[in-house]
Formats: C-alpha cells, structure tokens, sequence
C-alpha cells in the first residue's frame, strides 16, 4: 500500500464489510445497540488487479502517442476522459468476463493509471527539453539515464500533488476543471451504460479512419503527400517551400478540436501572416539562408519566444494591487509545499496519531529522498550537472509546482511550459545546456503534480480512497517511464527534428529561451532580438487589455507564438477540425462536449499511434 506525506482524513466511501448494531425503534425503551442488527453494503470495490490491469493497457497506448504528438506539435490529451471512456466499454462489453460489474471506483483506479502514464513523455522532457538539447548538437544521454531522470520527477511530482491537496483541493475547495469533468463523465456513464456508447463509436471510428490515412501517408507503399500545397508562388517563392497548404494530419484536426474555433483561427490567422507575407519577406531581402521552411523558422523563432515569454509574464503587469495579491498567494503556496515536505520527511516517529500515519510519512520521506538521490546522480554522471544546480532547481521546482497547481485548479491551465522558462531565465549563468537541465525539472515536476491533482480532485467528487489513487498514480509513473523513453529514441532516429515533418515546436522555443540567457544572443540571426522585443511588448499590450471587455475577441499571444513555429499546412488542418465540429454543434444540437473530445482523442491517437508503429518498425 502506497504512503502519504501528511495525515490521512477517513476514507470516504470505504466502510468496513458486515454487520453494525443500532437501537431499533419499533422496540419500546430499546437502549442496547444490540437490540437490532442492520446489515452495512459492502464497500464498493476500488483497487483492484483488473483496474489496474486496465488503466496499464490503455496507459501504454496514451504514453507512446503523447510522446509523437509533444514532438510534432507540444500538445497532448493528458488522457483521463480518454480512459474513463474507454475502460469502462471494454468491461460493458465483456462484463460476463468477471462475475462483478466493473464499478465507479474502478474505472477512476484505471483513468488514474492511464492519465498517470500518459504524461510521462512531457514529465522526462521529451517533448521540450531532451530534443531541444540535440538541436543543440549536445550529446545523447544514454536511455537508462533518461528513464532514471524522468521516474526522479515523476515520484516529485506526485509527492507535490498530495501534500499540496490539502491546501488547494479540501482547504481552498479549487474546482480543476478536468478532474471534475472526469468524475462526472464516470458518474454518467455507471448511471446509465448508454451513454457512452455514441462517444465511444465517434473515438473508435476517428482513430480507425486516422489511422488509414497516416499509414497510406507514411507507411508502405504510401500513396497519399504529407500535404497538399497551393499552386502558386508568394514573392518569386514556391507555396510549397513557404508550407502554404493544407497538411494531410488528422492530429492537427484533432489539436483544434481541443483548442476550439478561437484559438485555431489565431494559429492559422497568424500562420498566414507569418508565412505568406514575413518569410517571403526574409528571404527577398537575403535575413535567412533560403527560401525552404528550416532557414525561415530559424530566424521565427525568435518573434515566438517573445510572444510566449511576454504572454506567460503579461499578468504580472496588472495593476498592482492585484499583482501584488497574486504573486503572494502562488509563492505563497510554493513555499508551503517545500516547508511540507520538509517537515513531513523529518517529523519525529512518535507524532502521528496512528501507526499507520507514521508508516506514510516514512514511506514518503522515503520516496523523496529516493527521488533526490537519483536526480543528483543522474544530473552530475550522465548530464553534466552539478549536486548542487540539481538540488537548487529541485527546490525552485517544488516551489514552482505549487504556483502551478493553484493555475490548474483555477483556470484548469498547467503553465508547465512556462515554469521550465521561468527556471531557465534564473539559471541563465549555467550556460545553455545547463538551463534547459534546469528547466526540464520545473517543468517535468510541475506537470506530473498537475495530473496528480486532477485525478485526487476526481477521486474527491466520487469519495475515492486517496491510498488507492497513490498506488494507481505511482504505477502510472513507473509504467510510462518504461514507455516513453525507447518511443522517443525510435522516433527521433526515423524523424529529423526541426523539419517540416517533425516541427518540434516545443524544442525550439526551449533552445531560443537557452541561447538567449546562456549568453547567445551574438549569435541571433539579423534582427533578431529587435523582432523578440516588439512581439514581447505586443503580448504584455494584449495580455493586459485582455483582462478588459474587449478580452474576448483578442488573440493569445501564446498560441500566435506558437503558430510562427508550426508549419502554416498543420495550422490550416487545425483550423479545419475546428471548423468542421462547430458545424456539427450548430447542425446537430445534441452533439455533446464528450462526443467532441472522443472525436478528437480518436483522431489524435489513430495517427500518432500509427507514426510510433512505423517509426519502431523502421527503427528495427
């Protein structure tokens, strides 16, 4: 049984099997509890060998696409609708299987797993961090250093989630939206078996279908292009050379499902911009190396990473009163939960109320310990940092986590991304190398501590059992450390990074944030900083006037960021998806929220499970 670093409250929803004794009231001057005996239910099951064997099945599948889709486009389903949906159909369908129904409780232990492992590859850095390292031409740690790495911050992380649920999920009641959701989505479907059964054809059908279509694109024989560009040339420059087109990718369809028909307008409206008016520009006027989509994004790159770093500190420029209020209440969060689980780990044997208290908070003192451990040694013999950088950024870490936490329980937005920038903007006199390192622990412990808190939050609302949730929760770290680490090395061997077919766009803003502070900007290309300083200025204006009415209506500086990245013909494909679902809503009013999110998680993972197959096989 998994420990806790704090004391447990009772379980809910976990009552002990038999008989209890209560007055019966038909029995005049009845004083004895014993005069009348009432059977108790049993509890309902929860942690048990099929859950668990379940949310594993689905988890491998969720941790090895995650891995494709971060590297291609930074965006992944963390994957607890998925799974609650997708666990609870295949007992529905065989429920003659086991002499029990799978219950609620259930199909939260697997959900917990599989969401668990599915955020594995962010966790280890390998959607960010590890390739913007190779990009770098750093040397390749070898496999076991990065599962060792990742398993490091992913026990951090989940230690961070539990201590930091007292505060924010029982104390400060925050609603983390997606957890919620989850819970919901389980109490729907264990009340009425029917419902799941539209979003699990929409899922089954989109992956099937997207699944052909990214095998006939990228298998054998192969019939169908990466794209399909327009006939036409911008400034004396071929469309195809500018990426202007349309990508044949039922994953950006997918992306902008999940982003919404706002958020894939911005990315395509500023794509359209960035490609078809800027990169004709840079190459006519000879500011890059050619006309082809690498040379253009090099110099891109730098106008996004002053719209993603002006639109994560924009906030900070509210007025301030309000930016003092903010800041006090997330640093102050972040400093409990480093203070917590300090105490926690050198609090005396004989406090505790119970033996079995006493038992979680070795165990858990423990785990932490153990996580340090492996991090400083991984850090200093296999990625060239020092004890100490390793032990200063576990501690900005945790502090950072909790920050990142209350964002995830307030607006359900985990600003992972952006911690690992603020922890590489601290780090800067490390050097590049040494900032991104740095960084990856900020971020890989931020988002495992997120996921954490999604599943206790859905485990809150259906009165789960927290020990359970922990051991499911730990087996979903160790199972998609297993996973992610071979799916990445397969797929960078088969798919060059930073090209149009790999964008990696995470990566290359995680090298841009590197080579600014770690004292490259002698080699930025020709106006290139000057370009970083005005879309800086332009996201901080946007940032600000978006708290106002007009807020609606203005674009995310974030996602144009990320849009002068992406190749313009996967920014269209998202803009379809889109699109399409909105049609379908305004059609057909009964299509739901779960309907779109299976539509979309089925396109999402039918291509980027297929893309892992062929990259092992080719690999091999």
């Amino acid at each position: 049984m998994a420990a806790l670093p704090f004391r447990l409250p009772e379980e809910e929803g976990t009552a002990a099997a038999g008989a209890v004794a209560v007055p019966d009231p038909r029995v005049e001057g009845a004083a004895s509890p014993a005069a009348s005996v009432l059977p108790v239910p049993a509890p309902e099951r929860e942690l048990t060998p099929r859950a668990i064997a379940a949310g594993c099945a689905v988890g491998v599948v969720l941790a090895a696409g995650n891995v494709y889709t971060g590297l291609k486009i930074g965006f992944i389903d963390s994957g607890a609708l998925t799974a609650t949906l997708v666990t609870f159909t295949m007992f529905a369908a065989f429920r003659r299987v086991g002499p029990r129904s799978f219950t609620a409780l259930e199909n939260n232990v697997a959900q917990t797993v599989a969401a668990s492992a599915a955020v594995m590859g962010l966790v280890h850095g390998l959607s960010g961090p590890m390739p913007a390292l190779a990009l770098m031409g750093a040397a390749a740690p070898p496999a076991l250093a990065l599962w060792a790495w990742g398993l490091g911050l992913g026990l951090l992380g989940v230690l961070a989630g539990l201590w930091a649920r007292r505060r924010l999920i029982v104390d400060d009641a925050l609603p983390f939206p997606s957890g919620g959701a989850t819970a919901q989505l389980i109490r729907v479907l264990h009340d009425d078996r029917r419902a799941g059964v539209r979003p699990m054809r929409l899922m089954i059908a989109a992956a099937l279908l997207a699944g052909a279509l990214a095998w006939c694109r990228d298998g054998r024989p192969g019939g169908l292009p990466q794209a399909v560009y327009l006939p036409l040339t911008l400034g004396g420059l071929a469309a195809s050379g500018l990426t202007v087109g349309i990508a044949v990718s039922p994953l950006m369809g997918a992306t902008g499902i999940f982003i919404g028909l706002r958020g894939a307008a911005t990315l395509a409206g500023t794509g359209a911009v960035a490609w078809m008016i800027v990169g004709p520009l840079l190459a006519r006027t000879h500011l890059v190396a050619g006309p082809t989509y690498a040379p253009i994004v090099a110099w891109m790159v730098w106008p996004a990473f002053g719209l993603m770093l002006g639109g994560s500190l924009g906030p900070v420029f509210l007025g301030a009163r309000q930016s003092a209020r903010i800041l006090a209440r997330t640093v102050g969060d972040g400093l409990n939960l480093v203070s917590g689980l300090w105490r926690a780990a050198r609090r005396p044997r004989s406090e505790g109320p119970s033996p079995a208290a006493r038992r979680d908070r070795r165990a858990a003192g423990a785990m932490l310990a153990g996580a340090i451990v492996v991090l400083a040694i991984t850090g200093e013999r296999a990625l060239g940092l020092s004890v100490g950088a390793v032990l200063l950024g576990i501690v900005v870490a945790l502090a950072l986590a909790g920050v990142c936490a209350r964002a995830a329980g307030e607006t359900d937005i985990a600003p992972t991304g952006n911690m690992g920038t603020f922890t590489q903007l601290l780090f800067g006199r490390s050097g590049a190398v040494g900032s991104i390192l740095v960084g990856a622990v900020a971020s890989g412990t931020a988002t495992q501590t997120a996921q954490t808190l999604w599943s206790l939050k859905a485990g809150q609302v259906l009165r789960a059992s927290v020990r359970s949730q922990t051991v499911a929760q730990l087996v979903g770290v160790l199972l998609g450390s297993v996973v992610v680490v071979p799916t990445y090395l397969a797929i960078v061997r088969t798919s060059p990074l930073g090209t149009e077919v790999m964008p990696a766009v995470a990566a290359l803003s995680w090298r841009a944030t590197a080579e600014a502070v770690g004292g490259g900007l002698s080699r930025l290309p020709p106006y290139g900083l000057q370009a970083a300083i005005g879309t800086f200025a332009l996201a901080v204006a946007l940032s600000v006037a978006a708290r106002g009415r007009a807020g609606r209506f203005l674009p995310s500086p974030v996602v144009m960021g990320i849009a002068l990245i992406t190749p313009l013909s996967l920014s269209v494909a998202a803009l379809v998806g889109a699109s399409a679902v909105a049609l379908v809503r305004r059609r057909f009013p009964s299509f739901s929220d779960p309907d779109a999110h299976a539509l979309g998680a089925g396109a999402l993972a039918g291509e980027s499970l297929v893309a892992v197959i062929l990259a092992i096989l080719a690999s091999f």
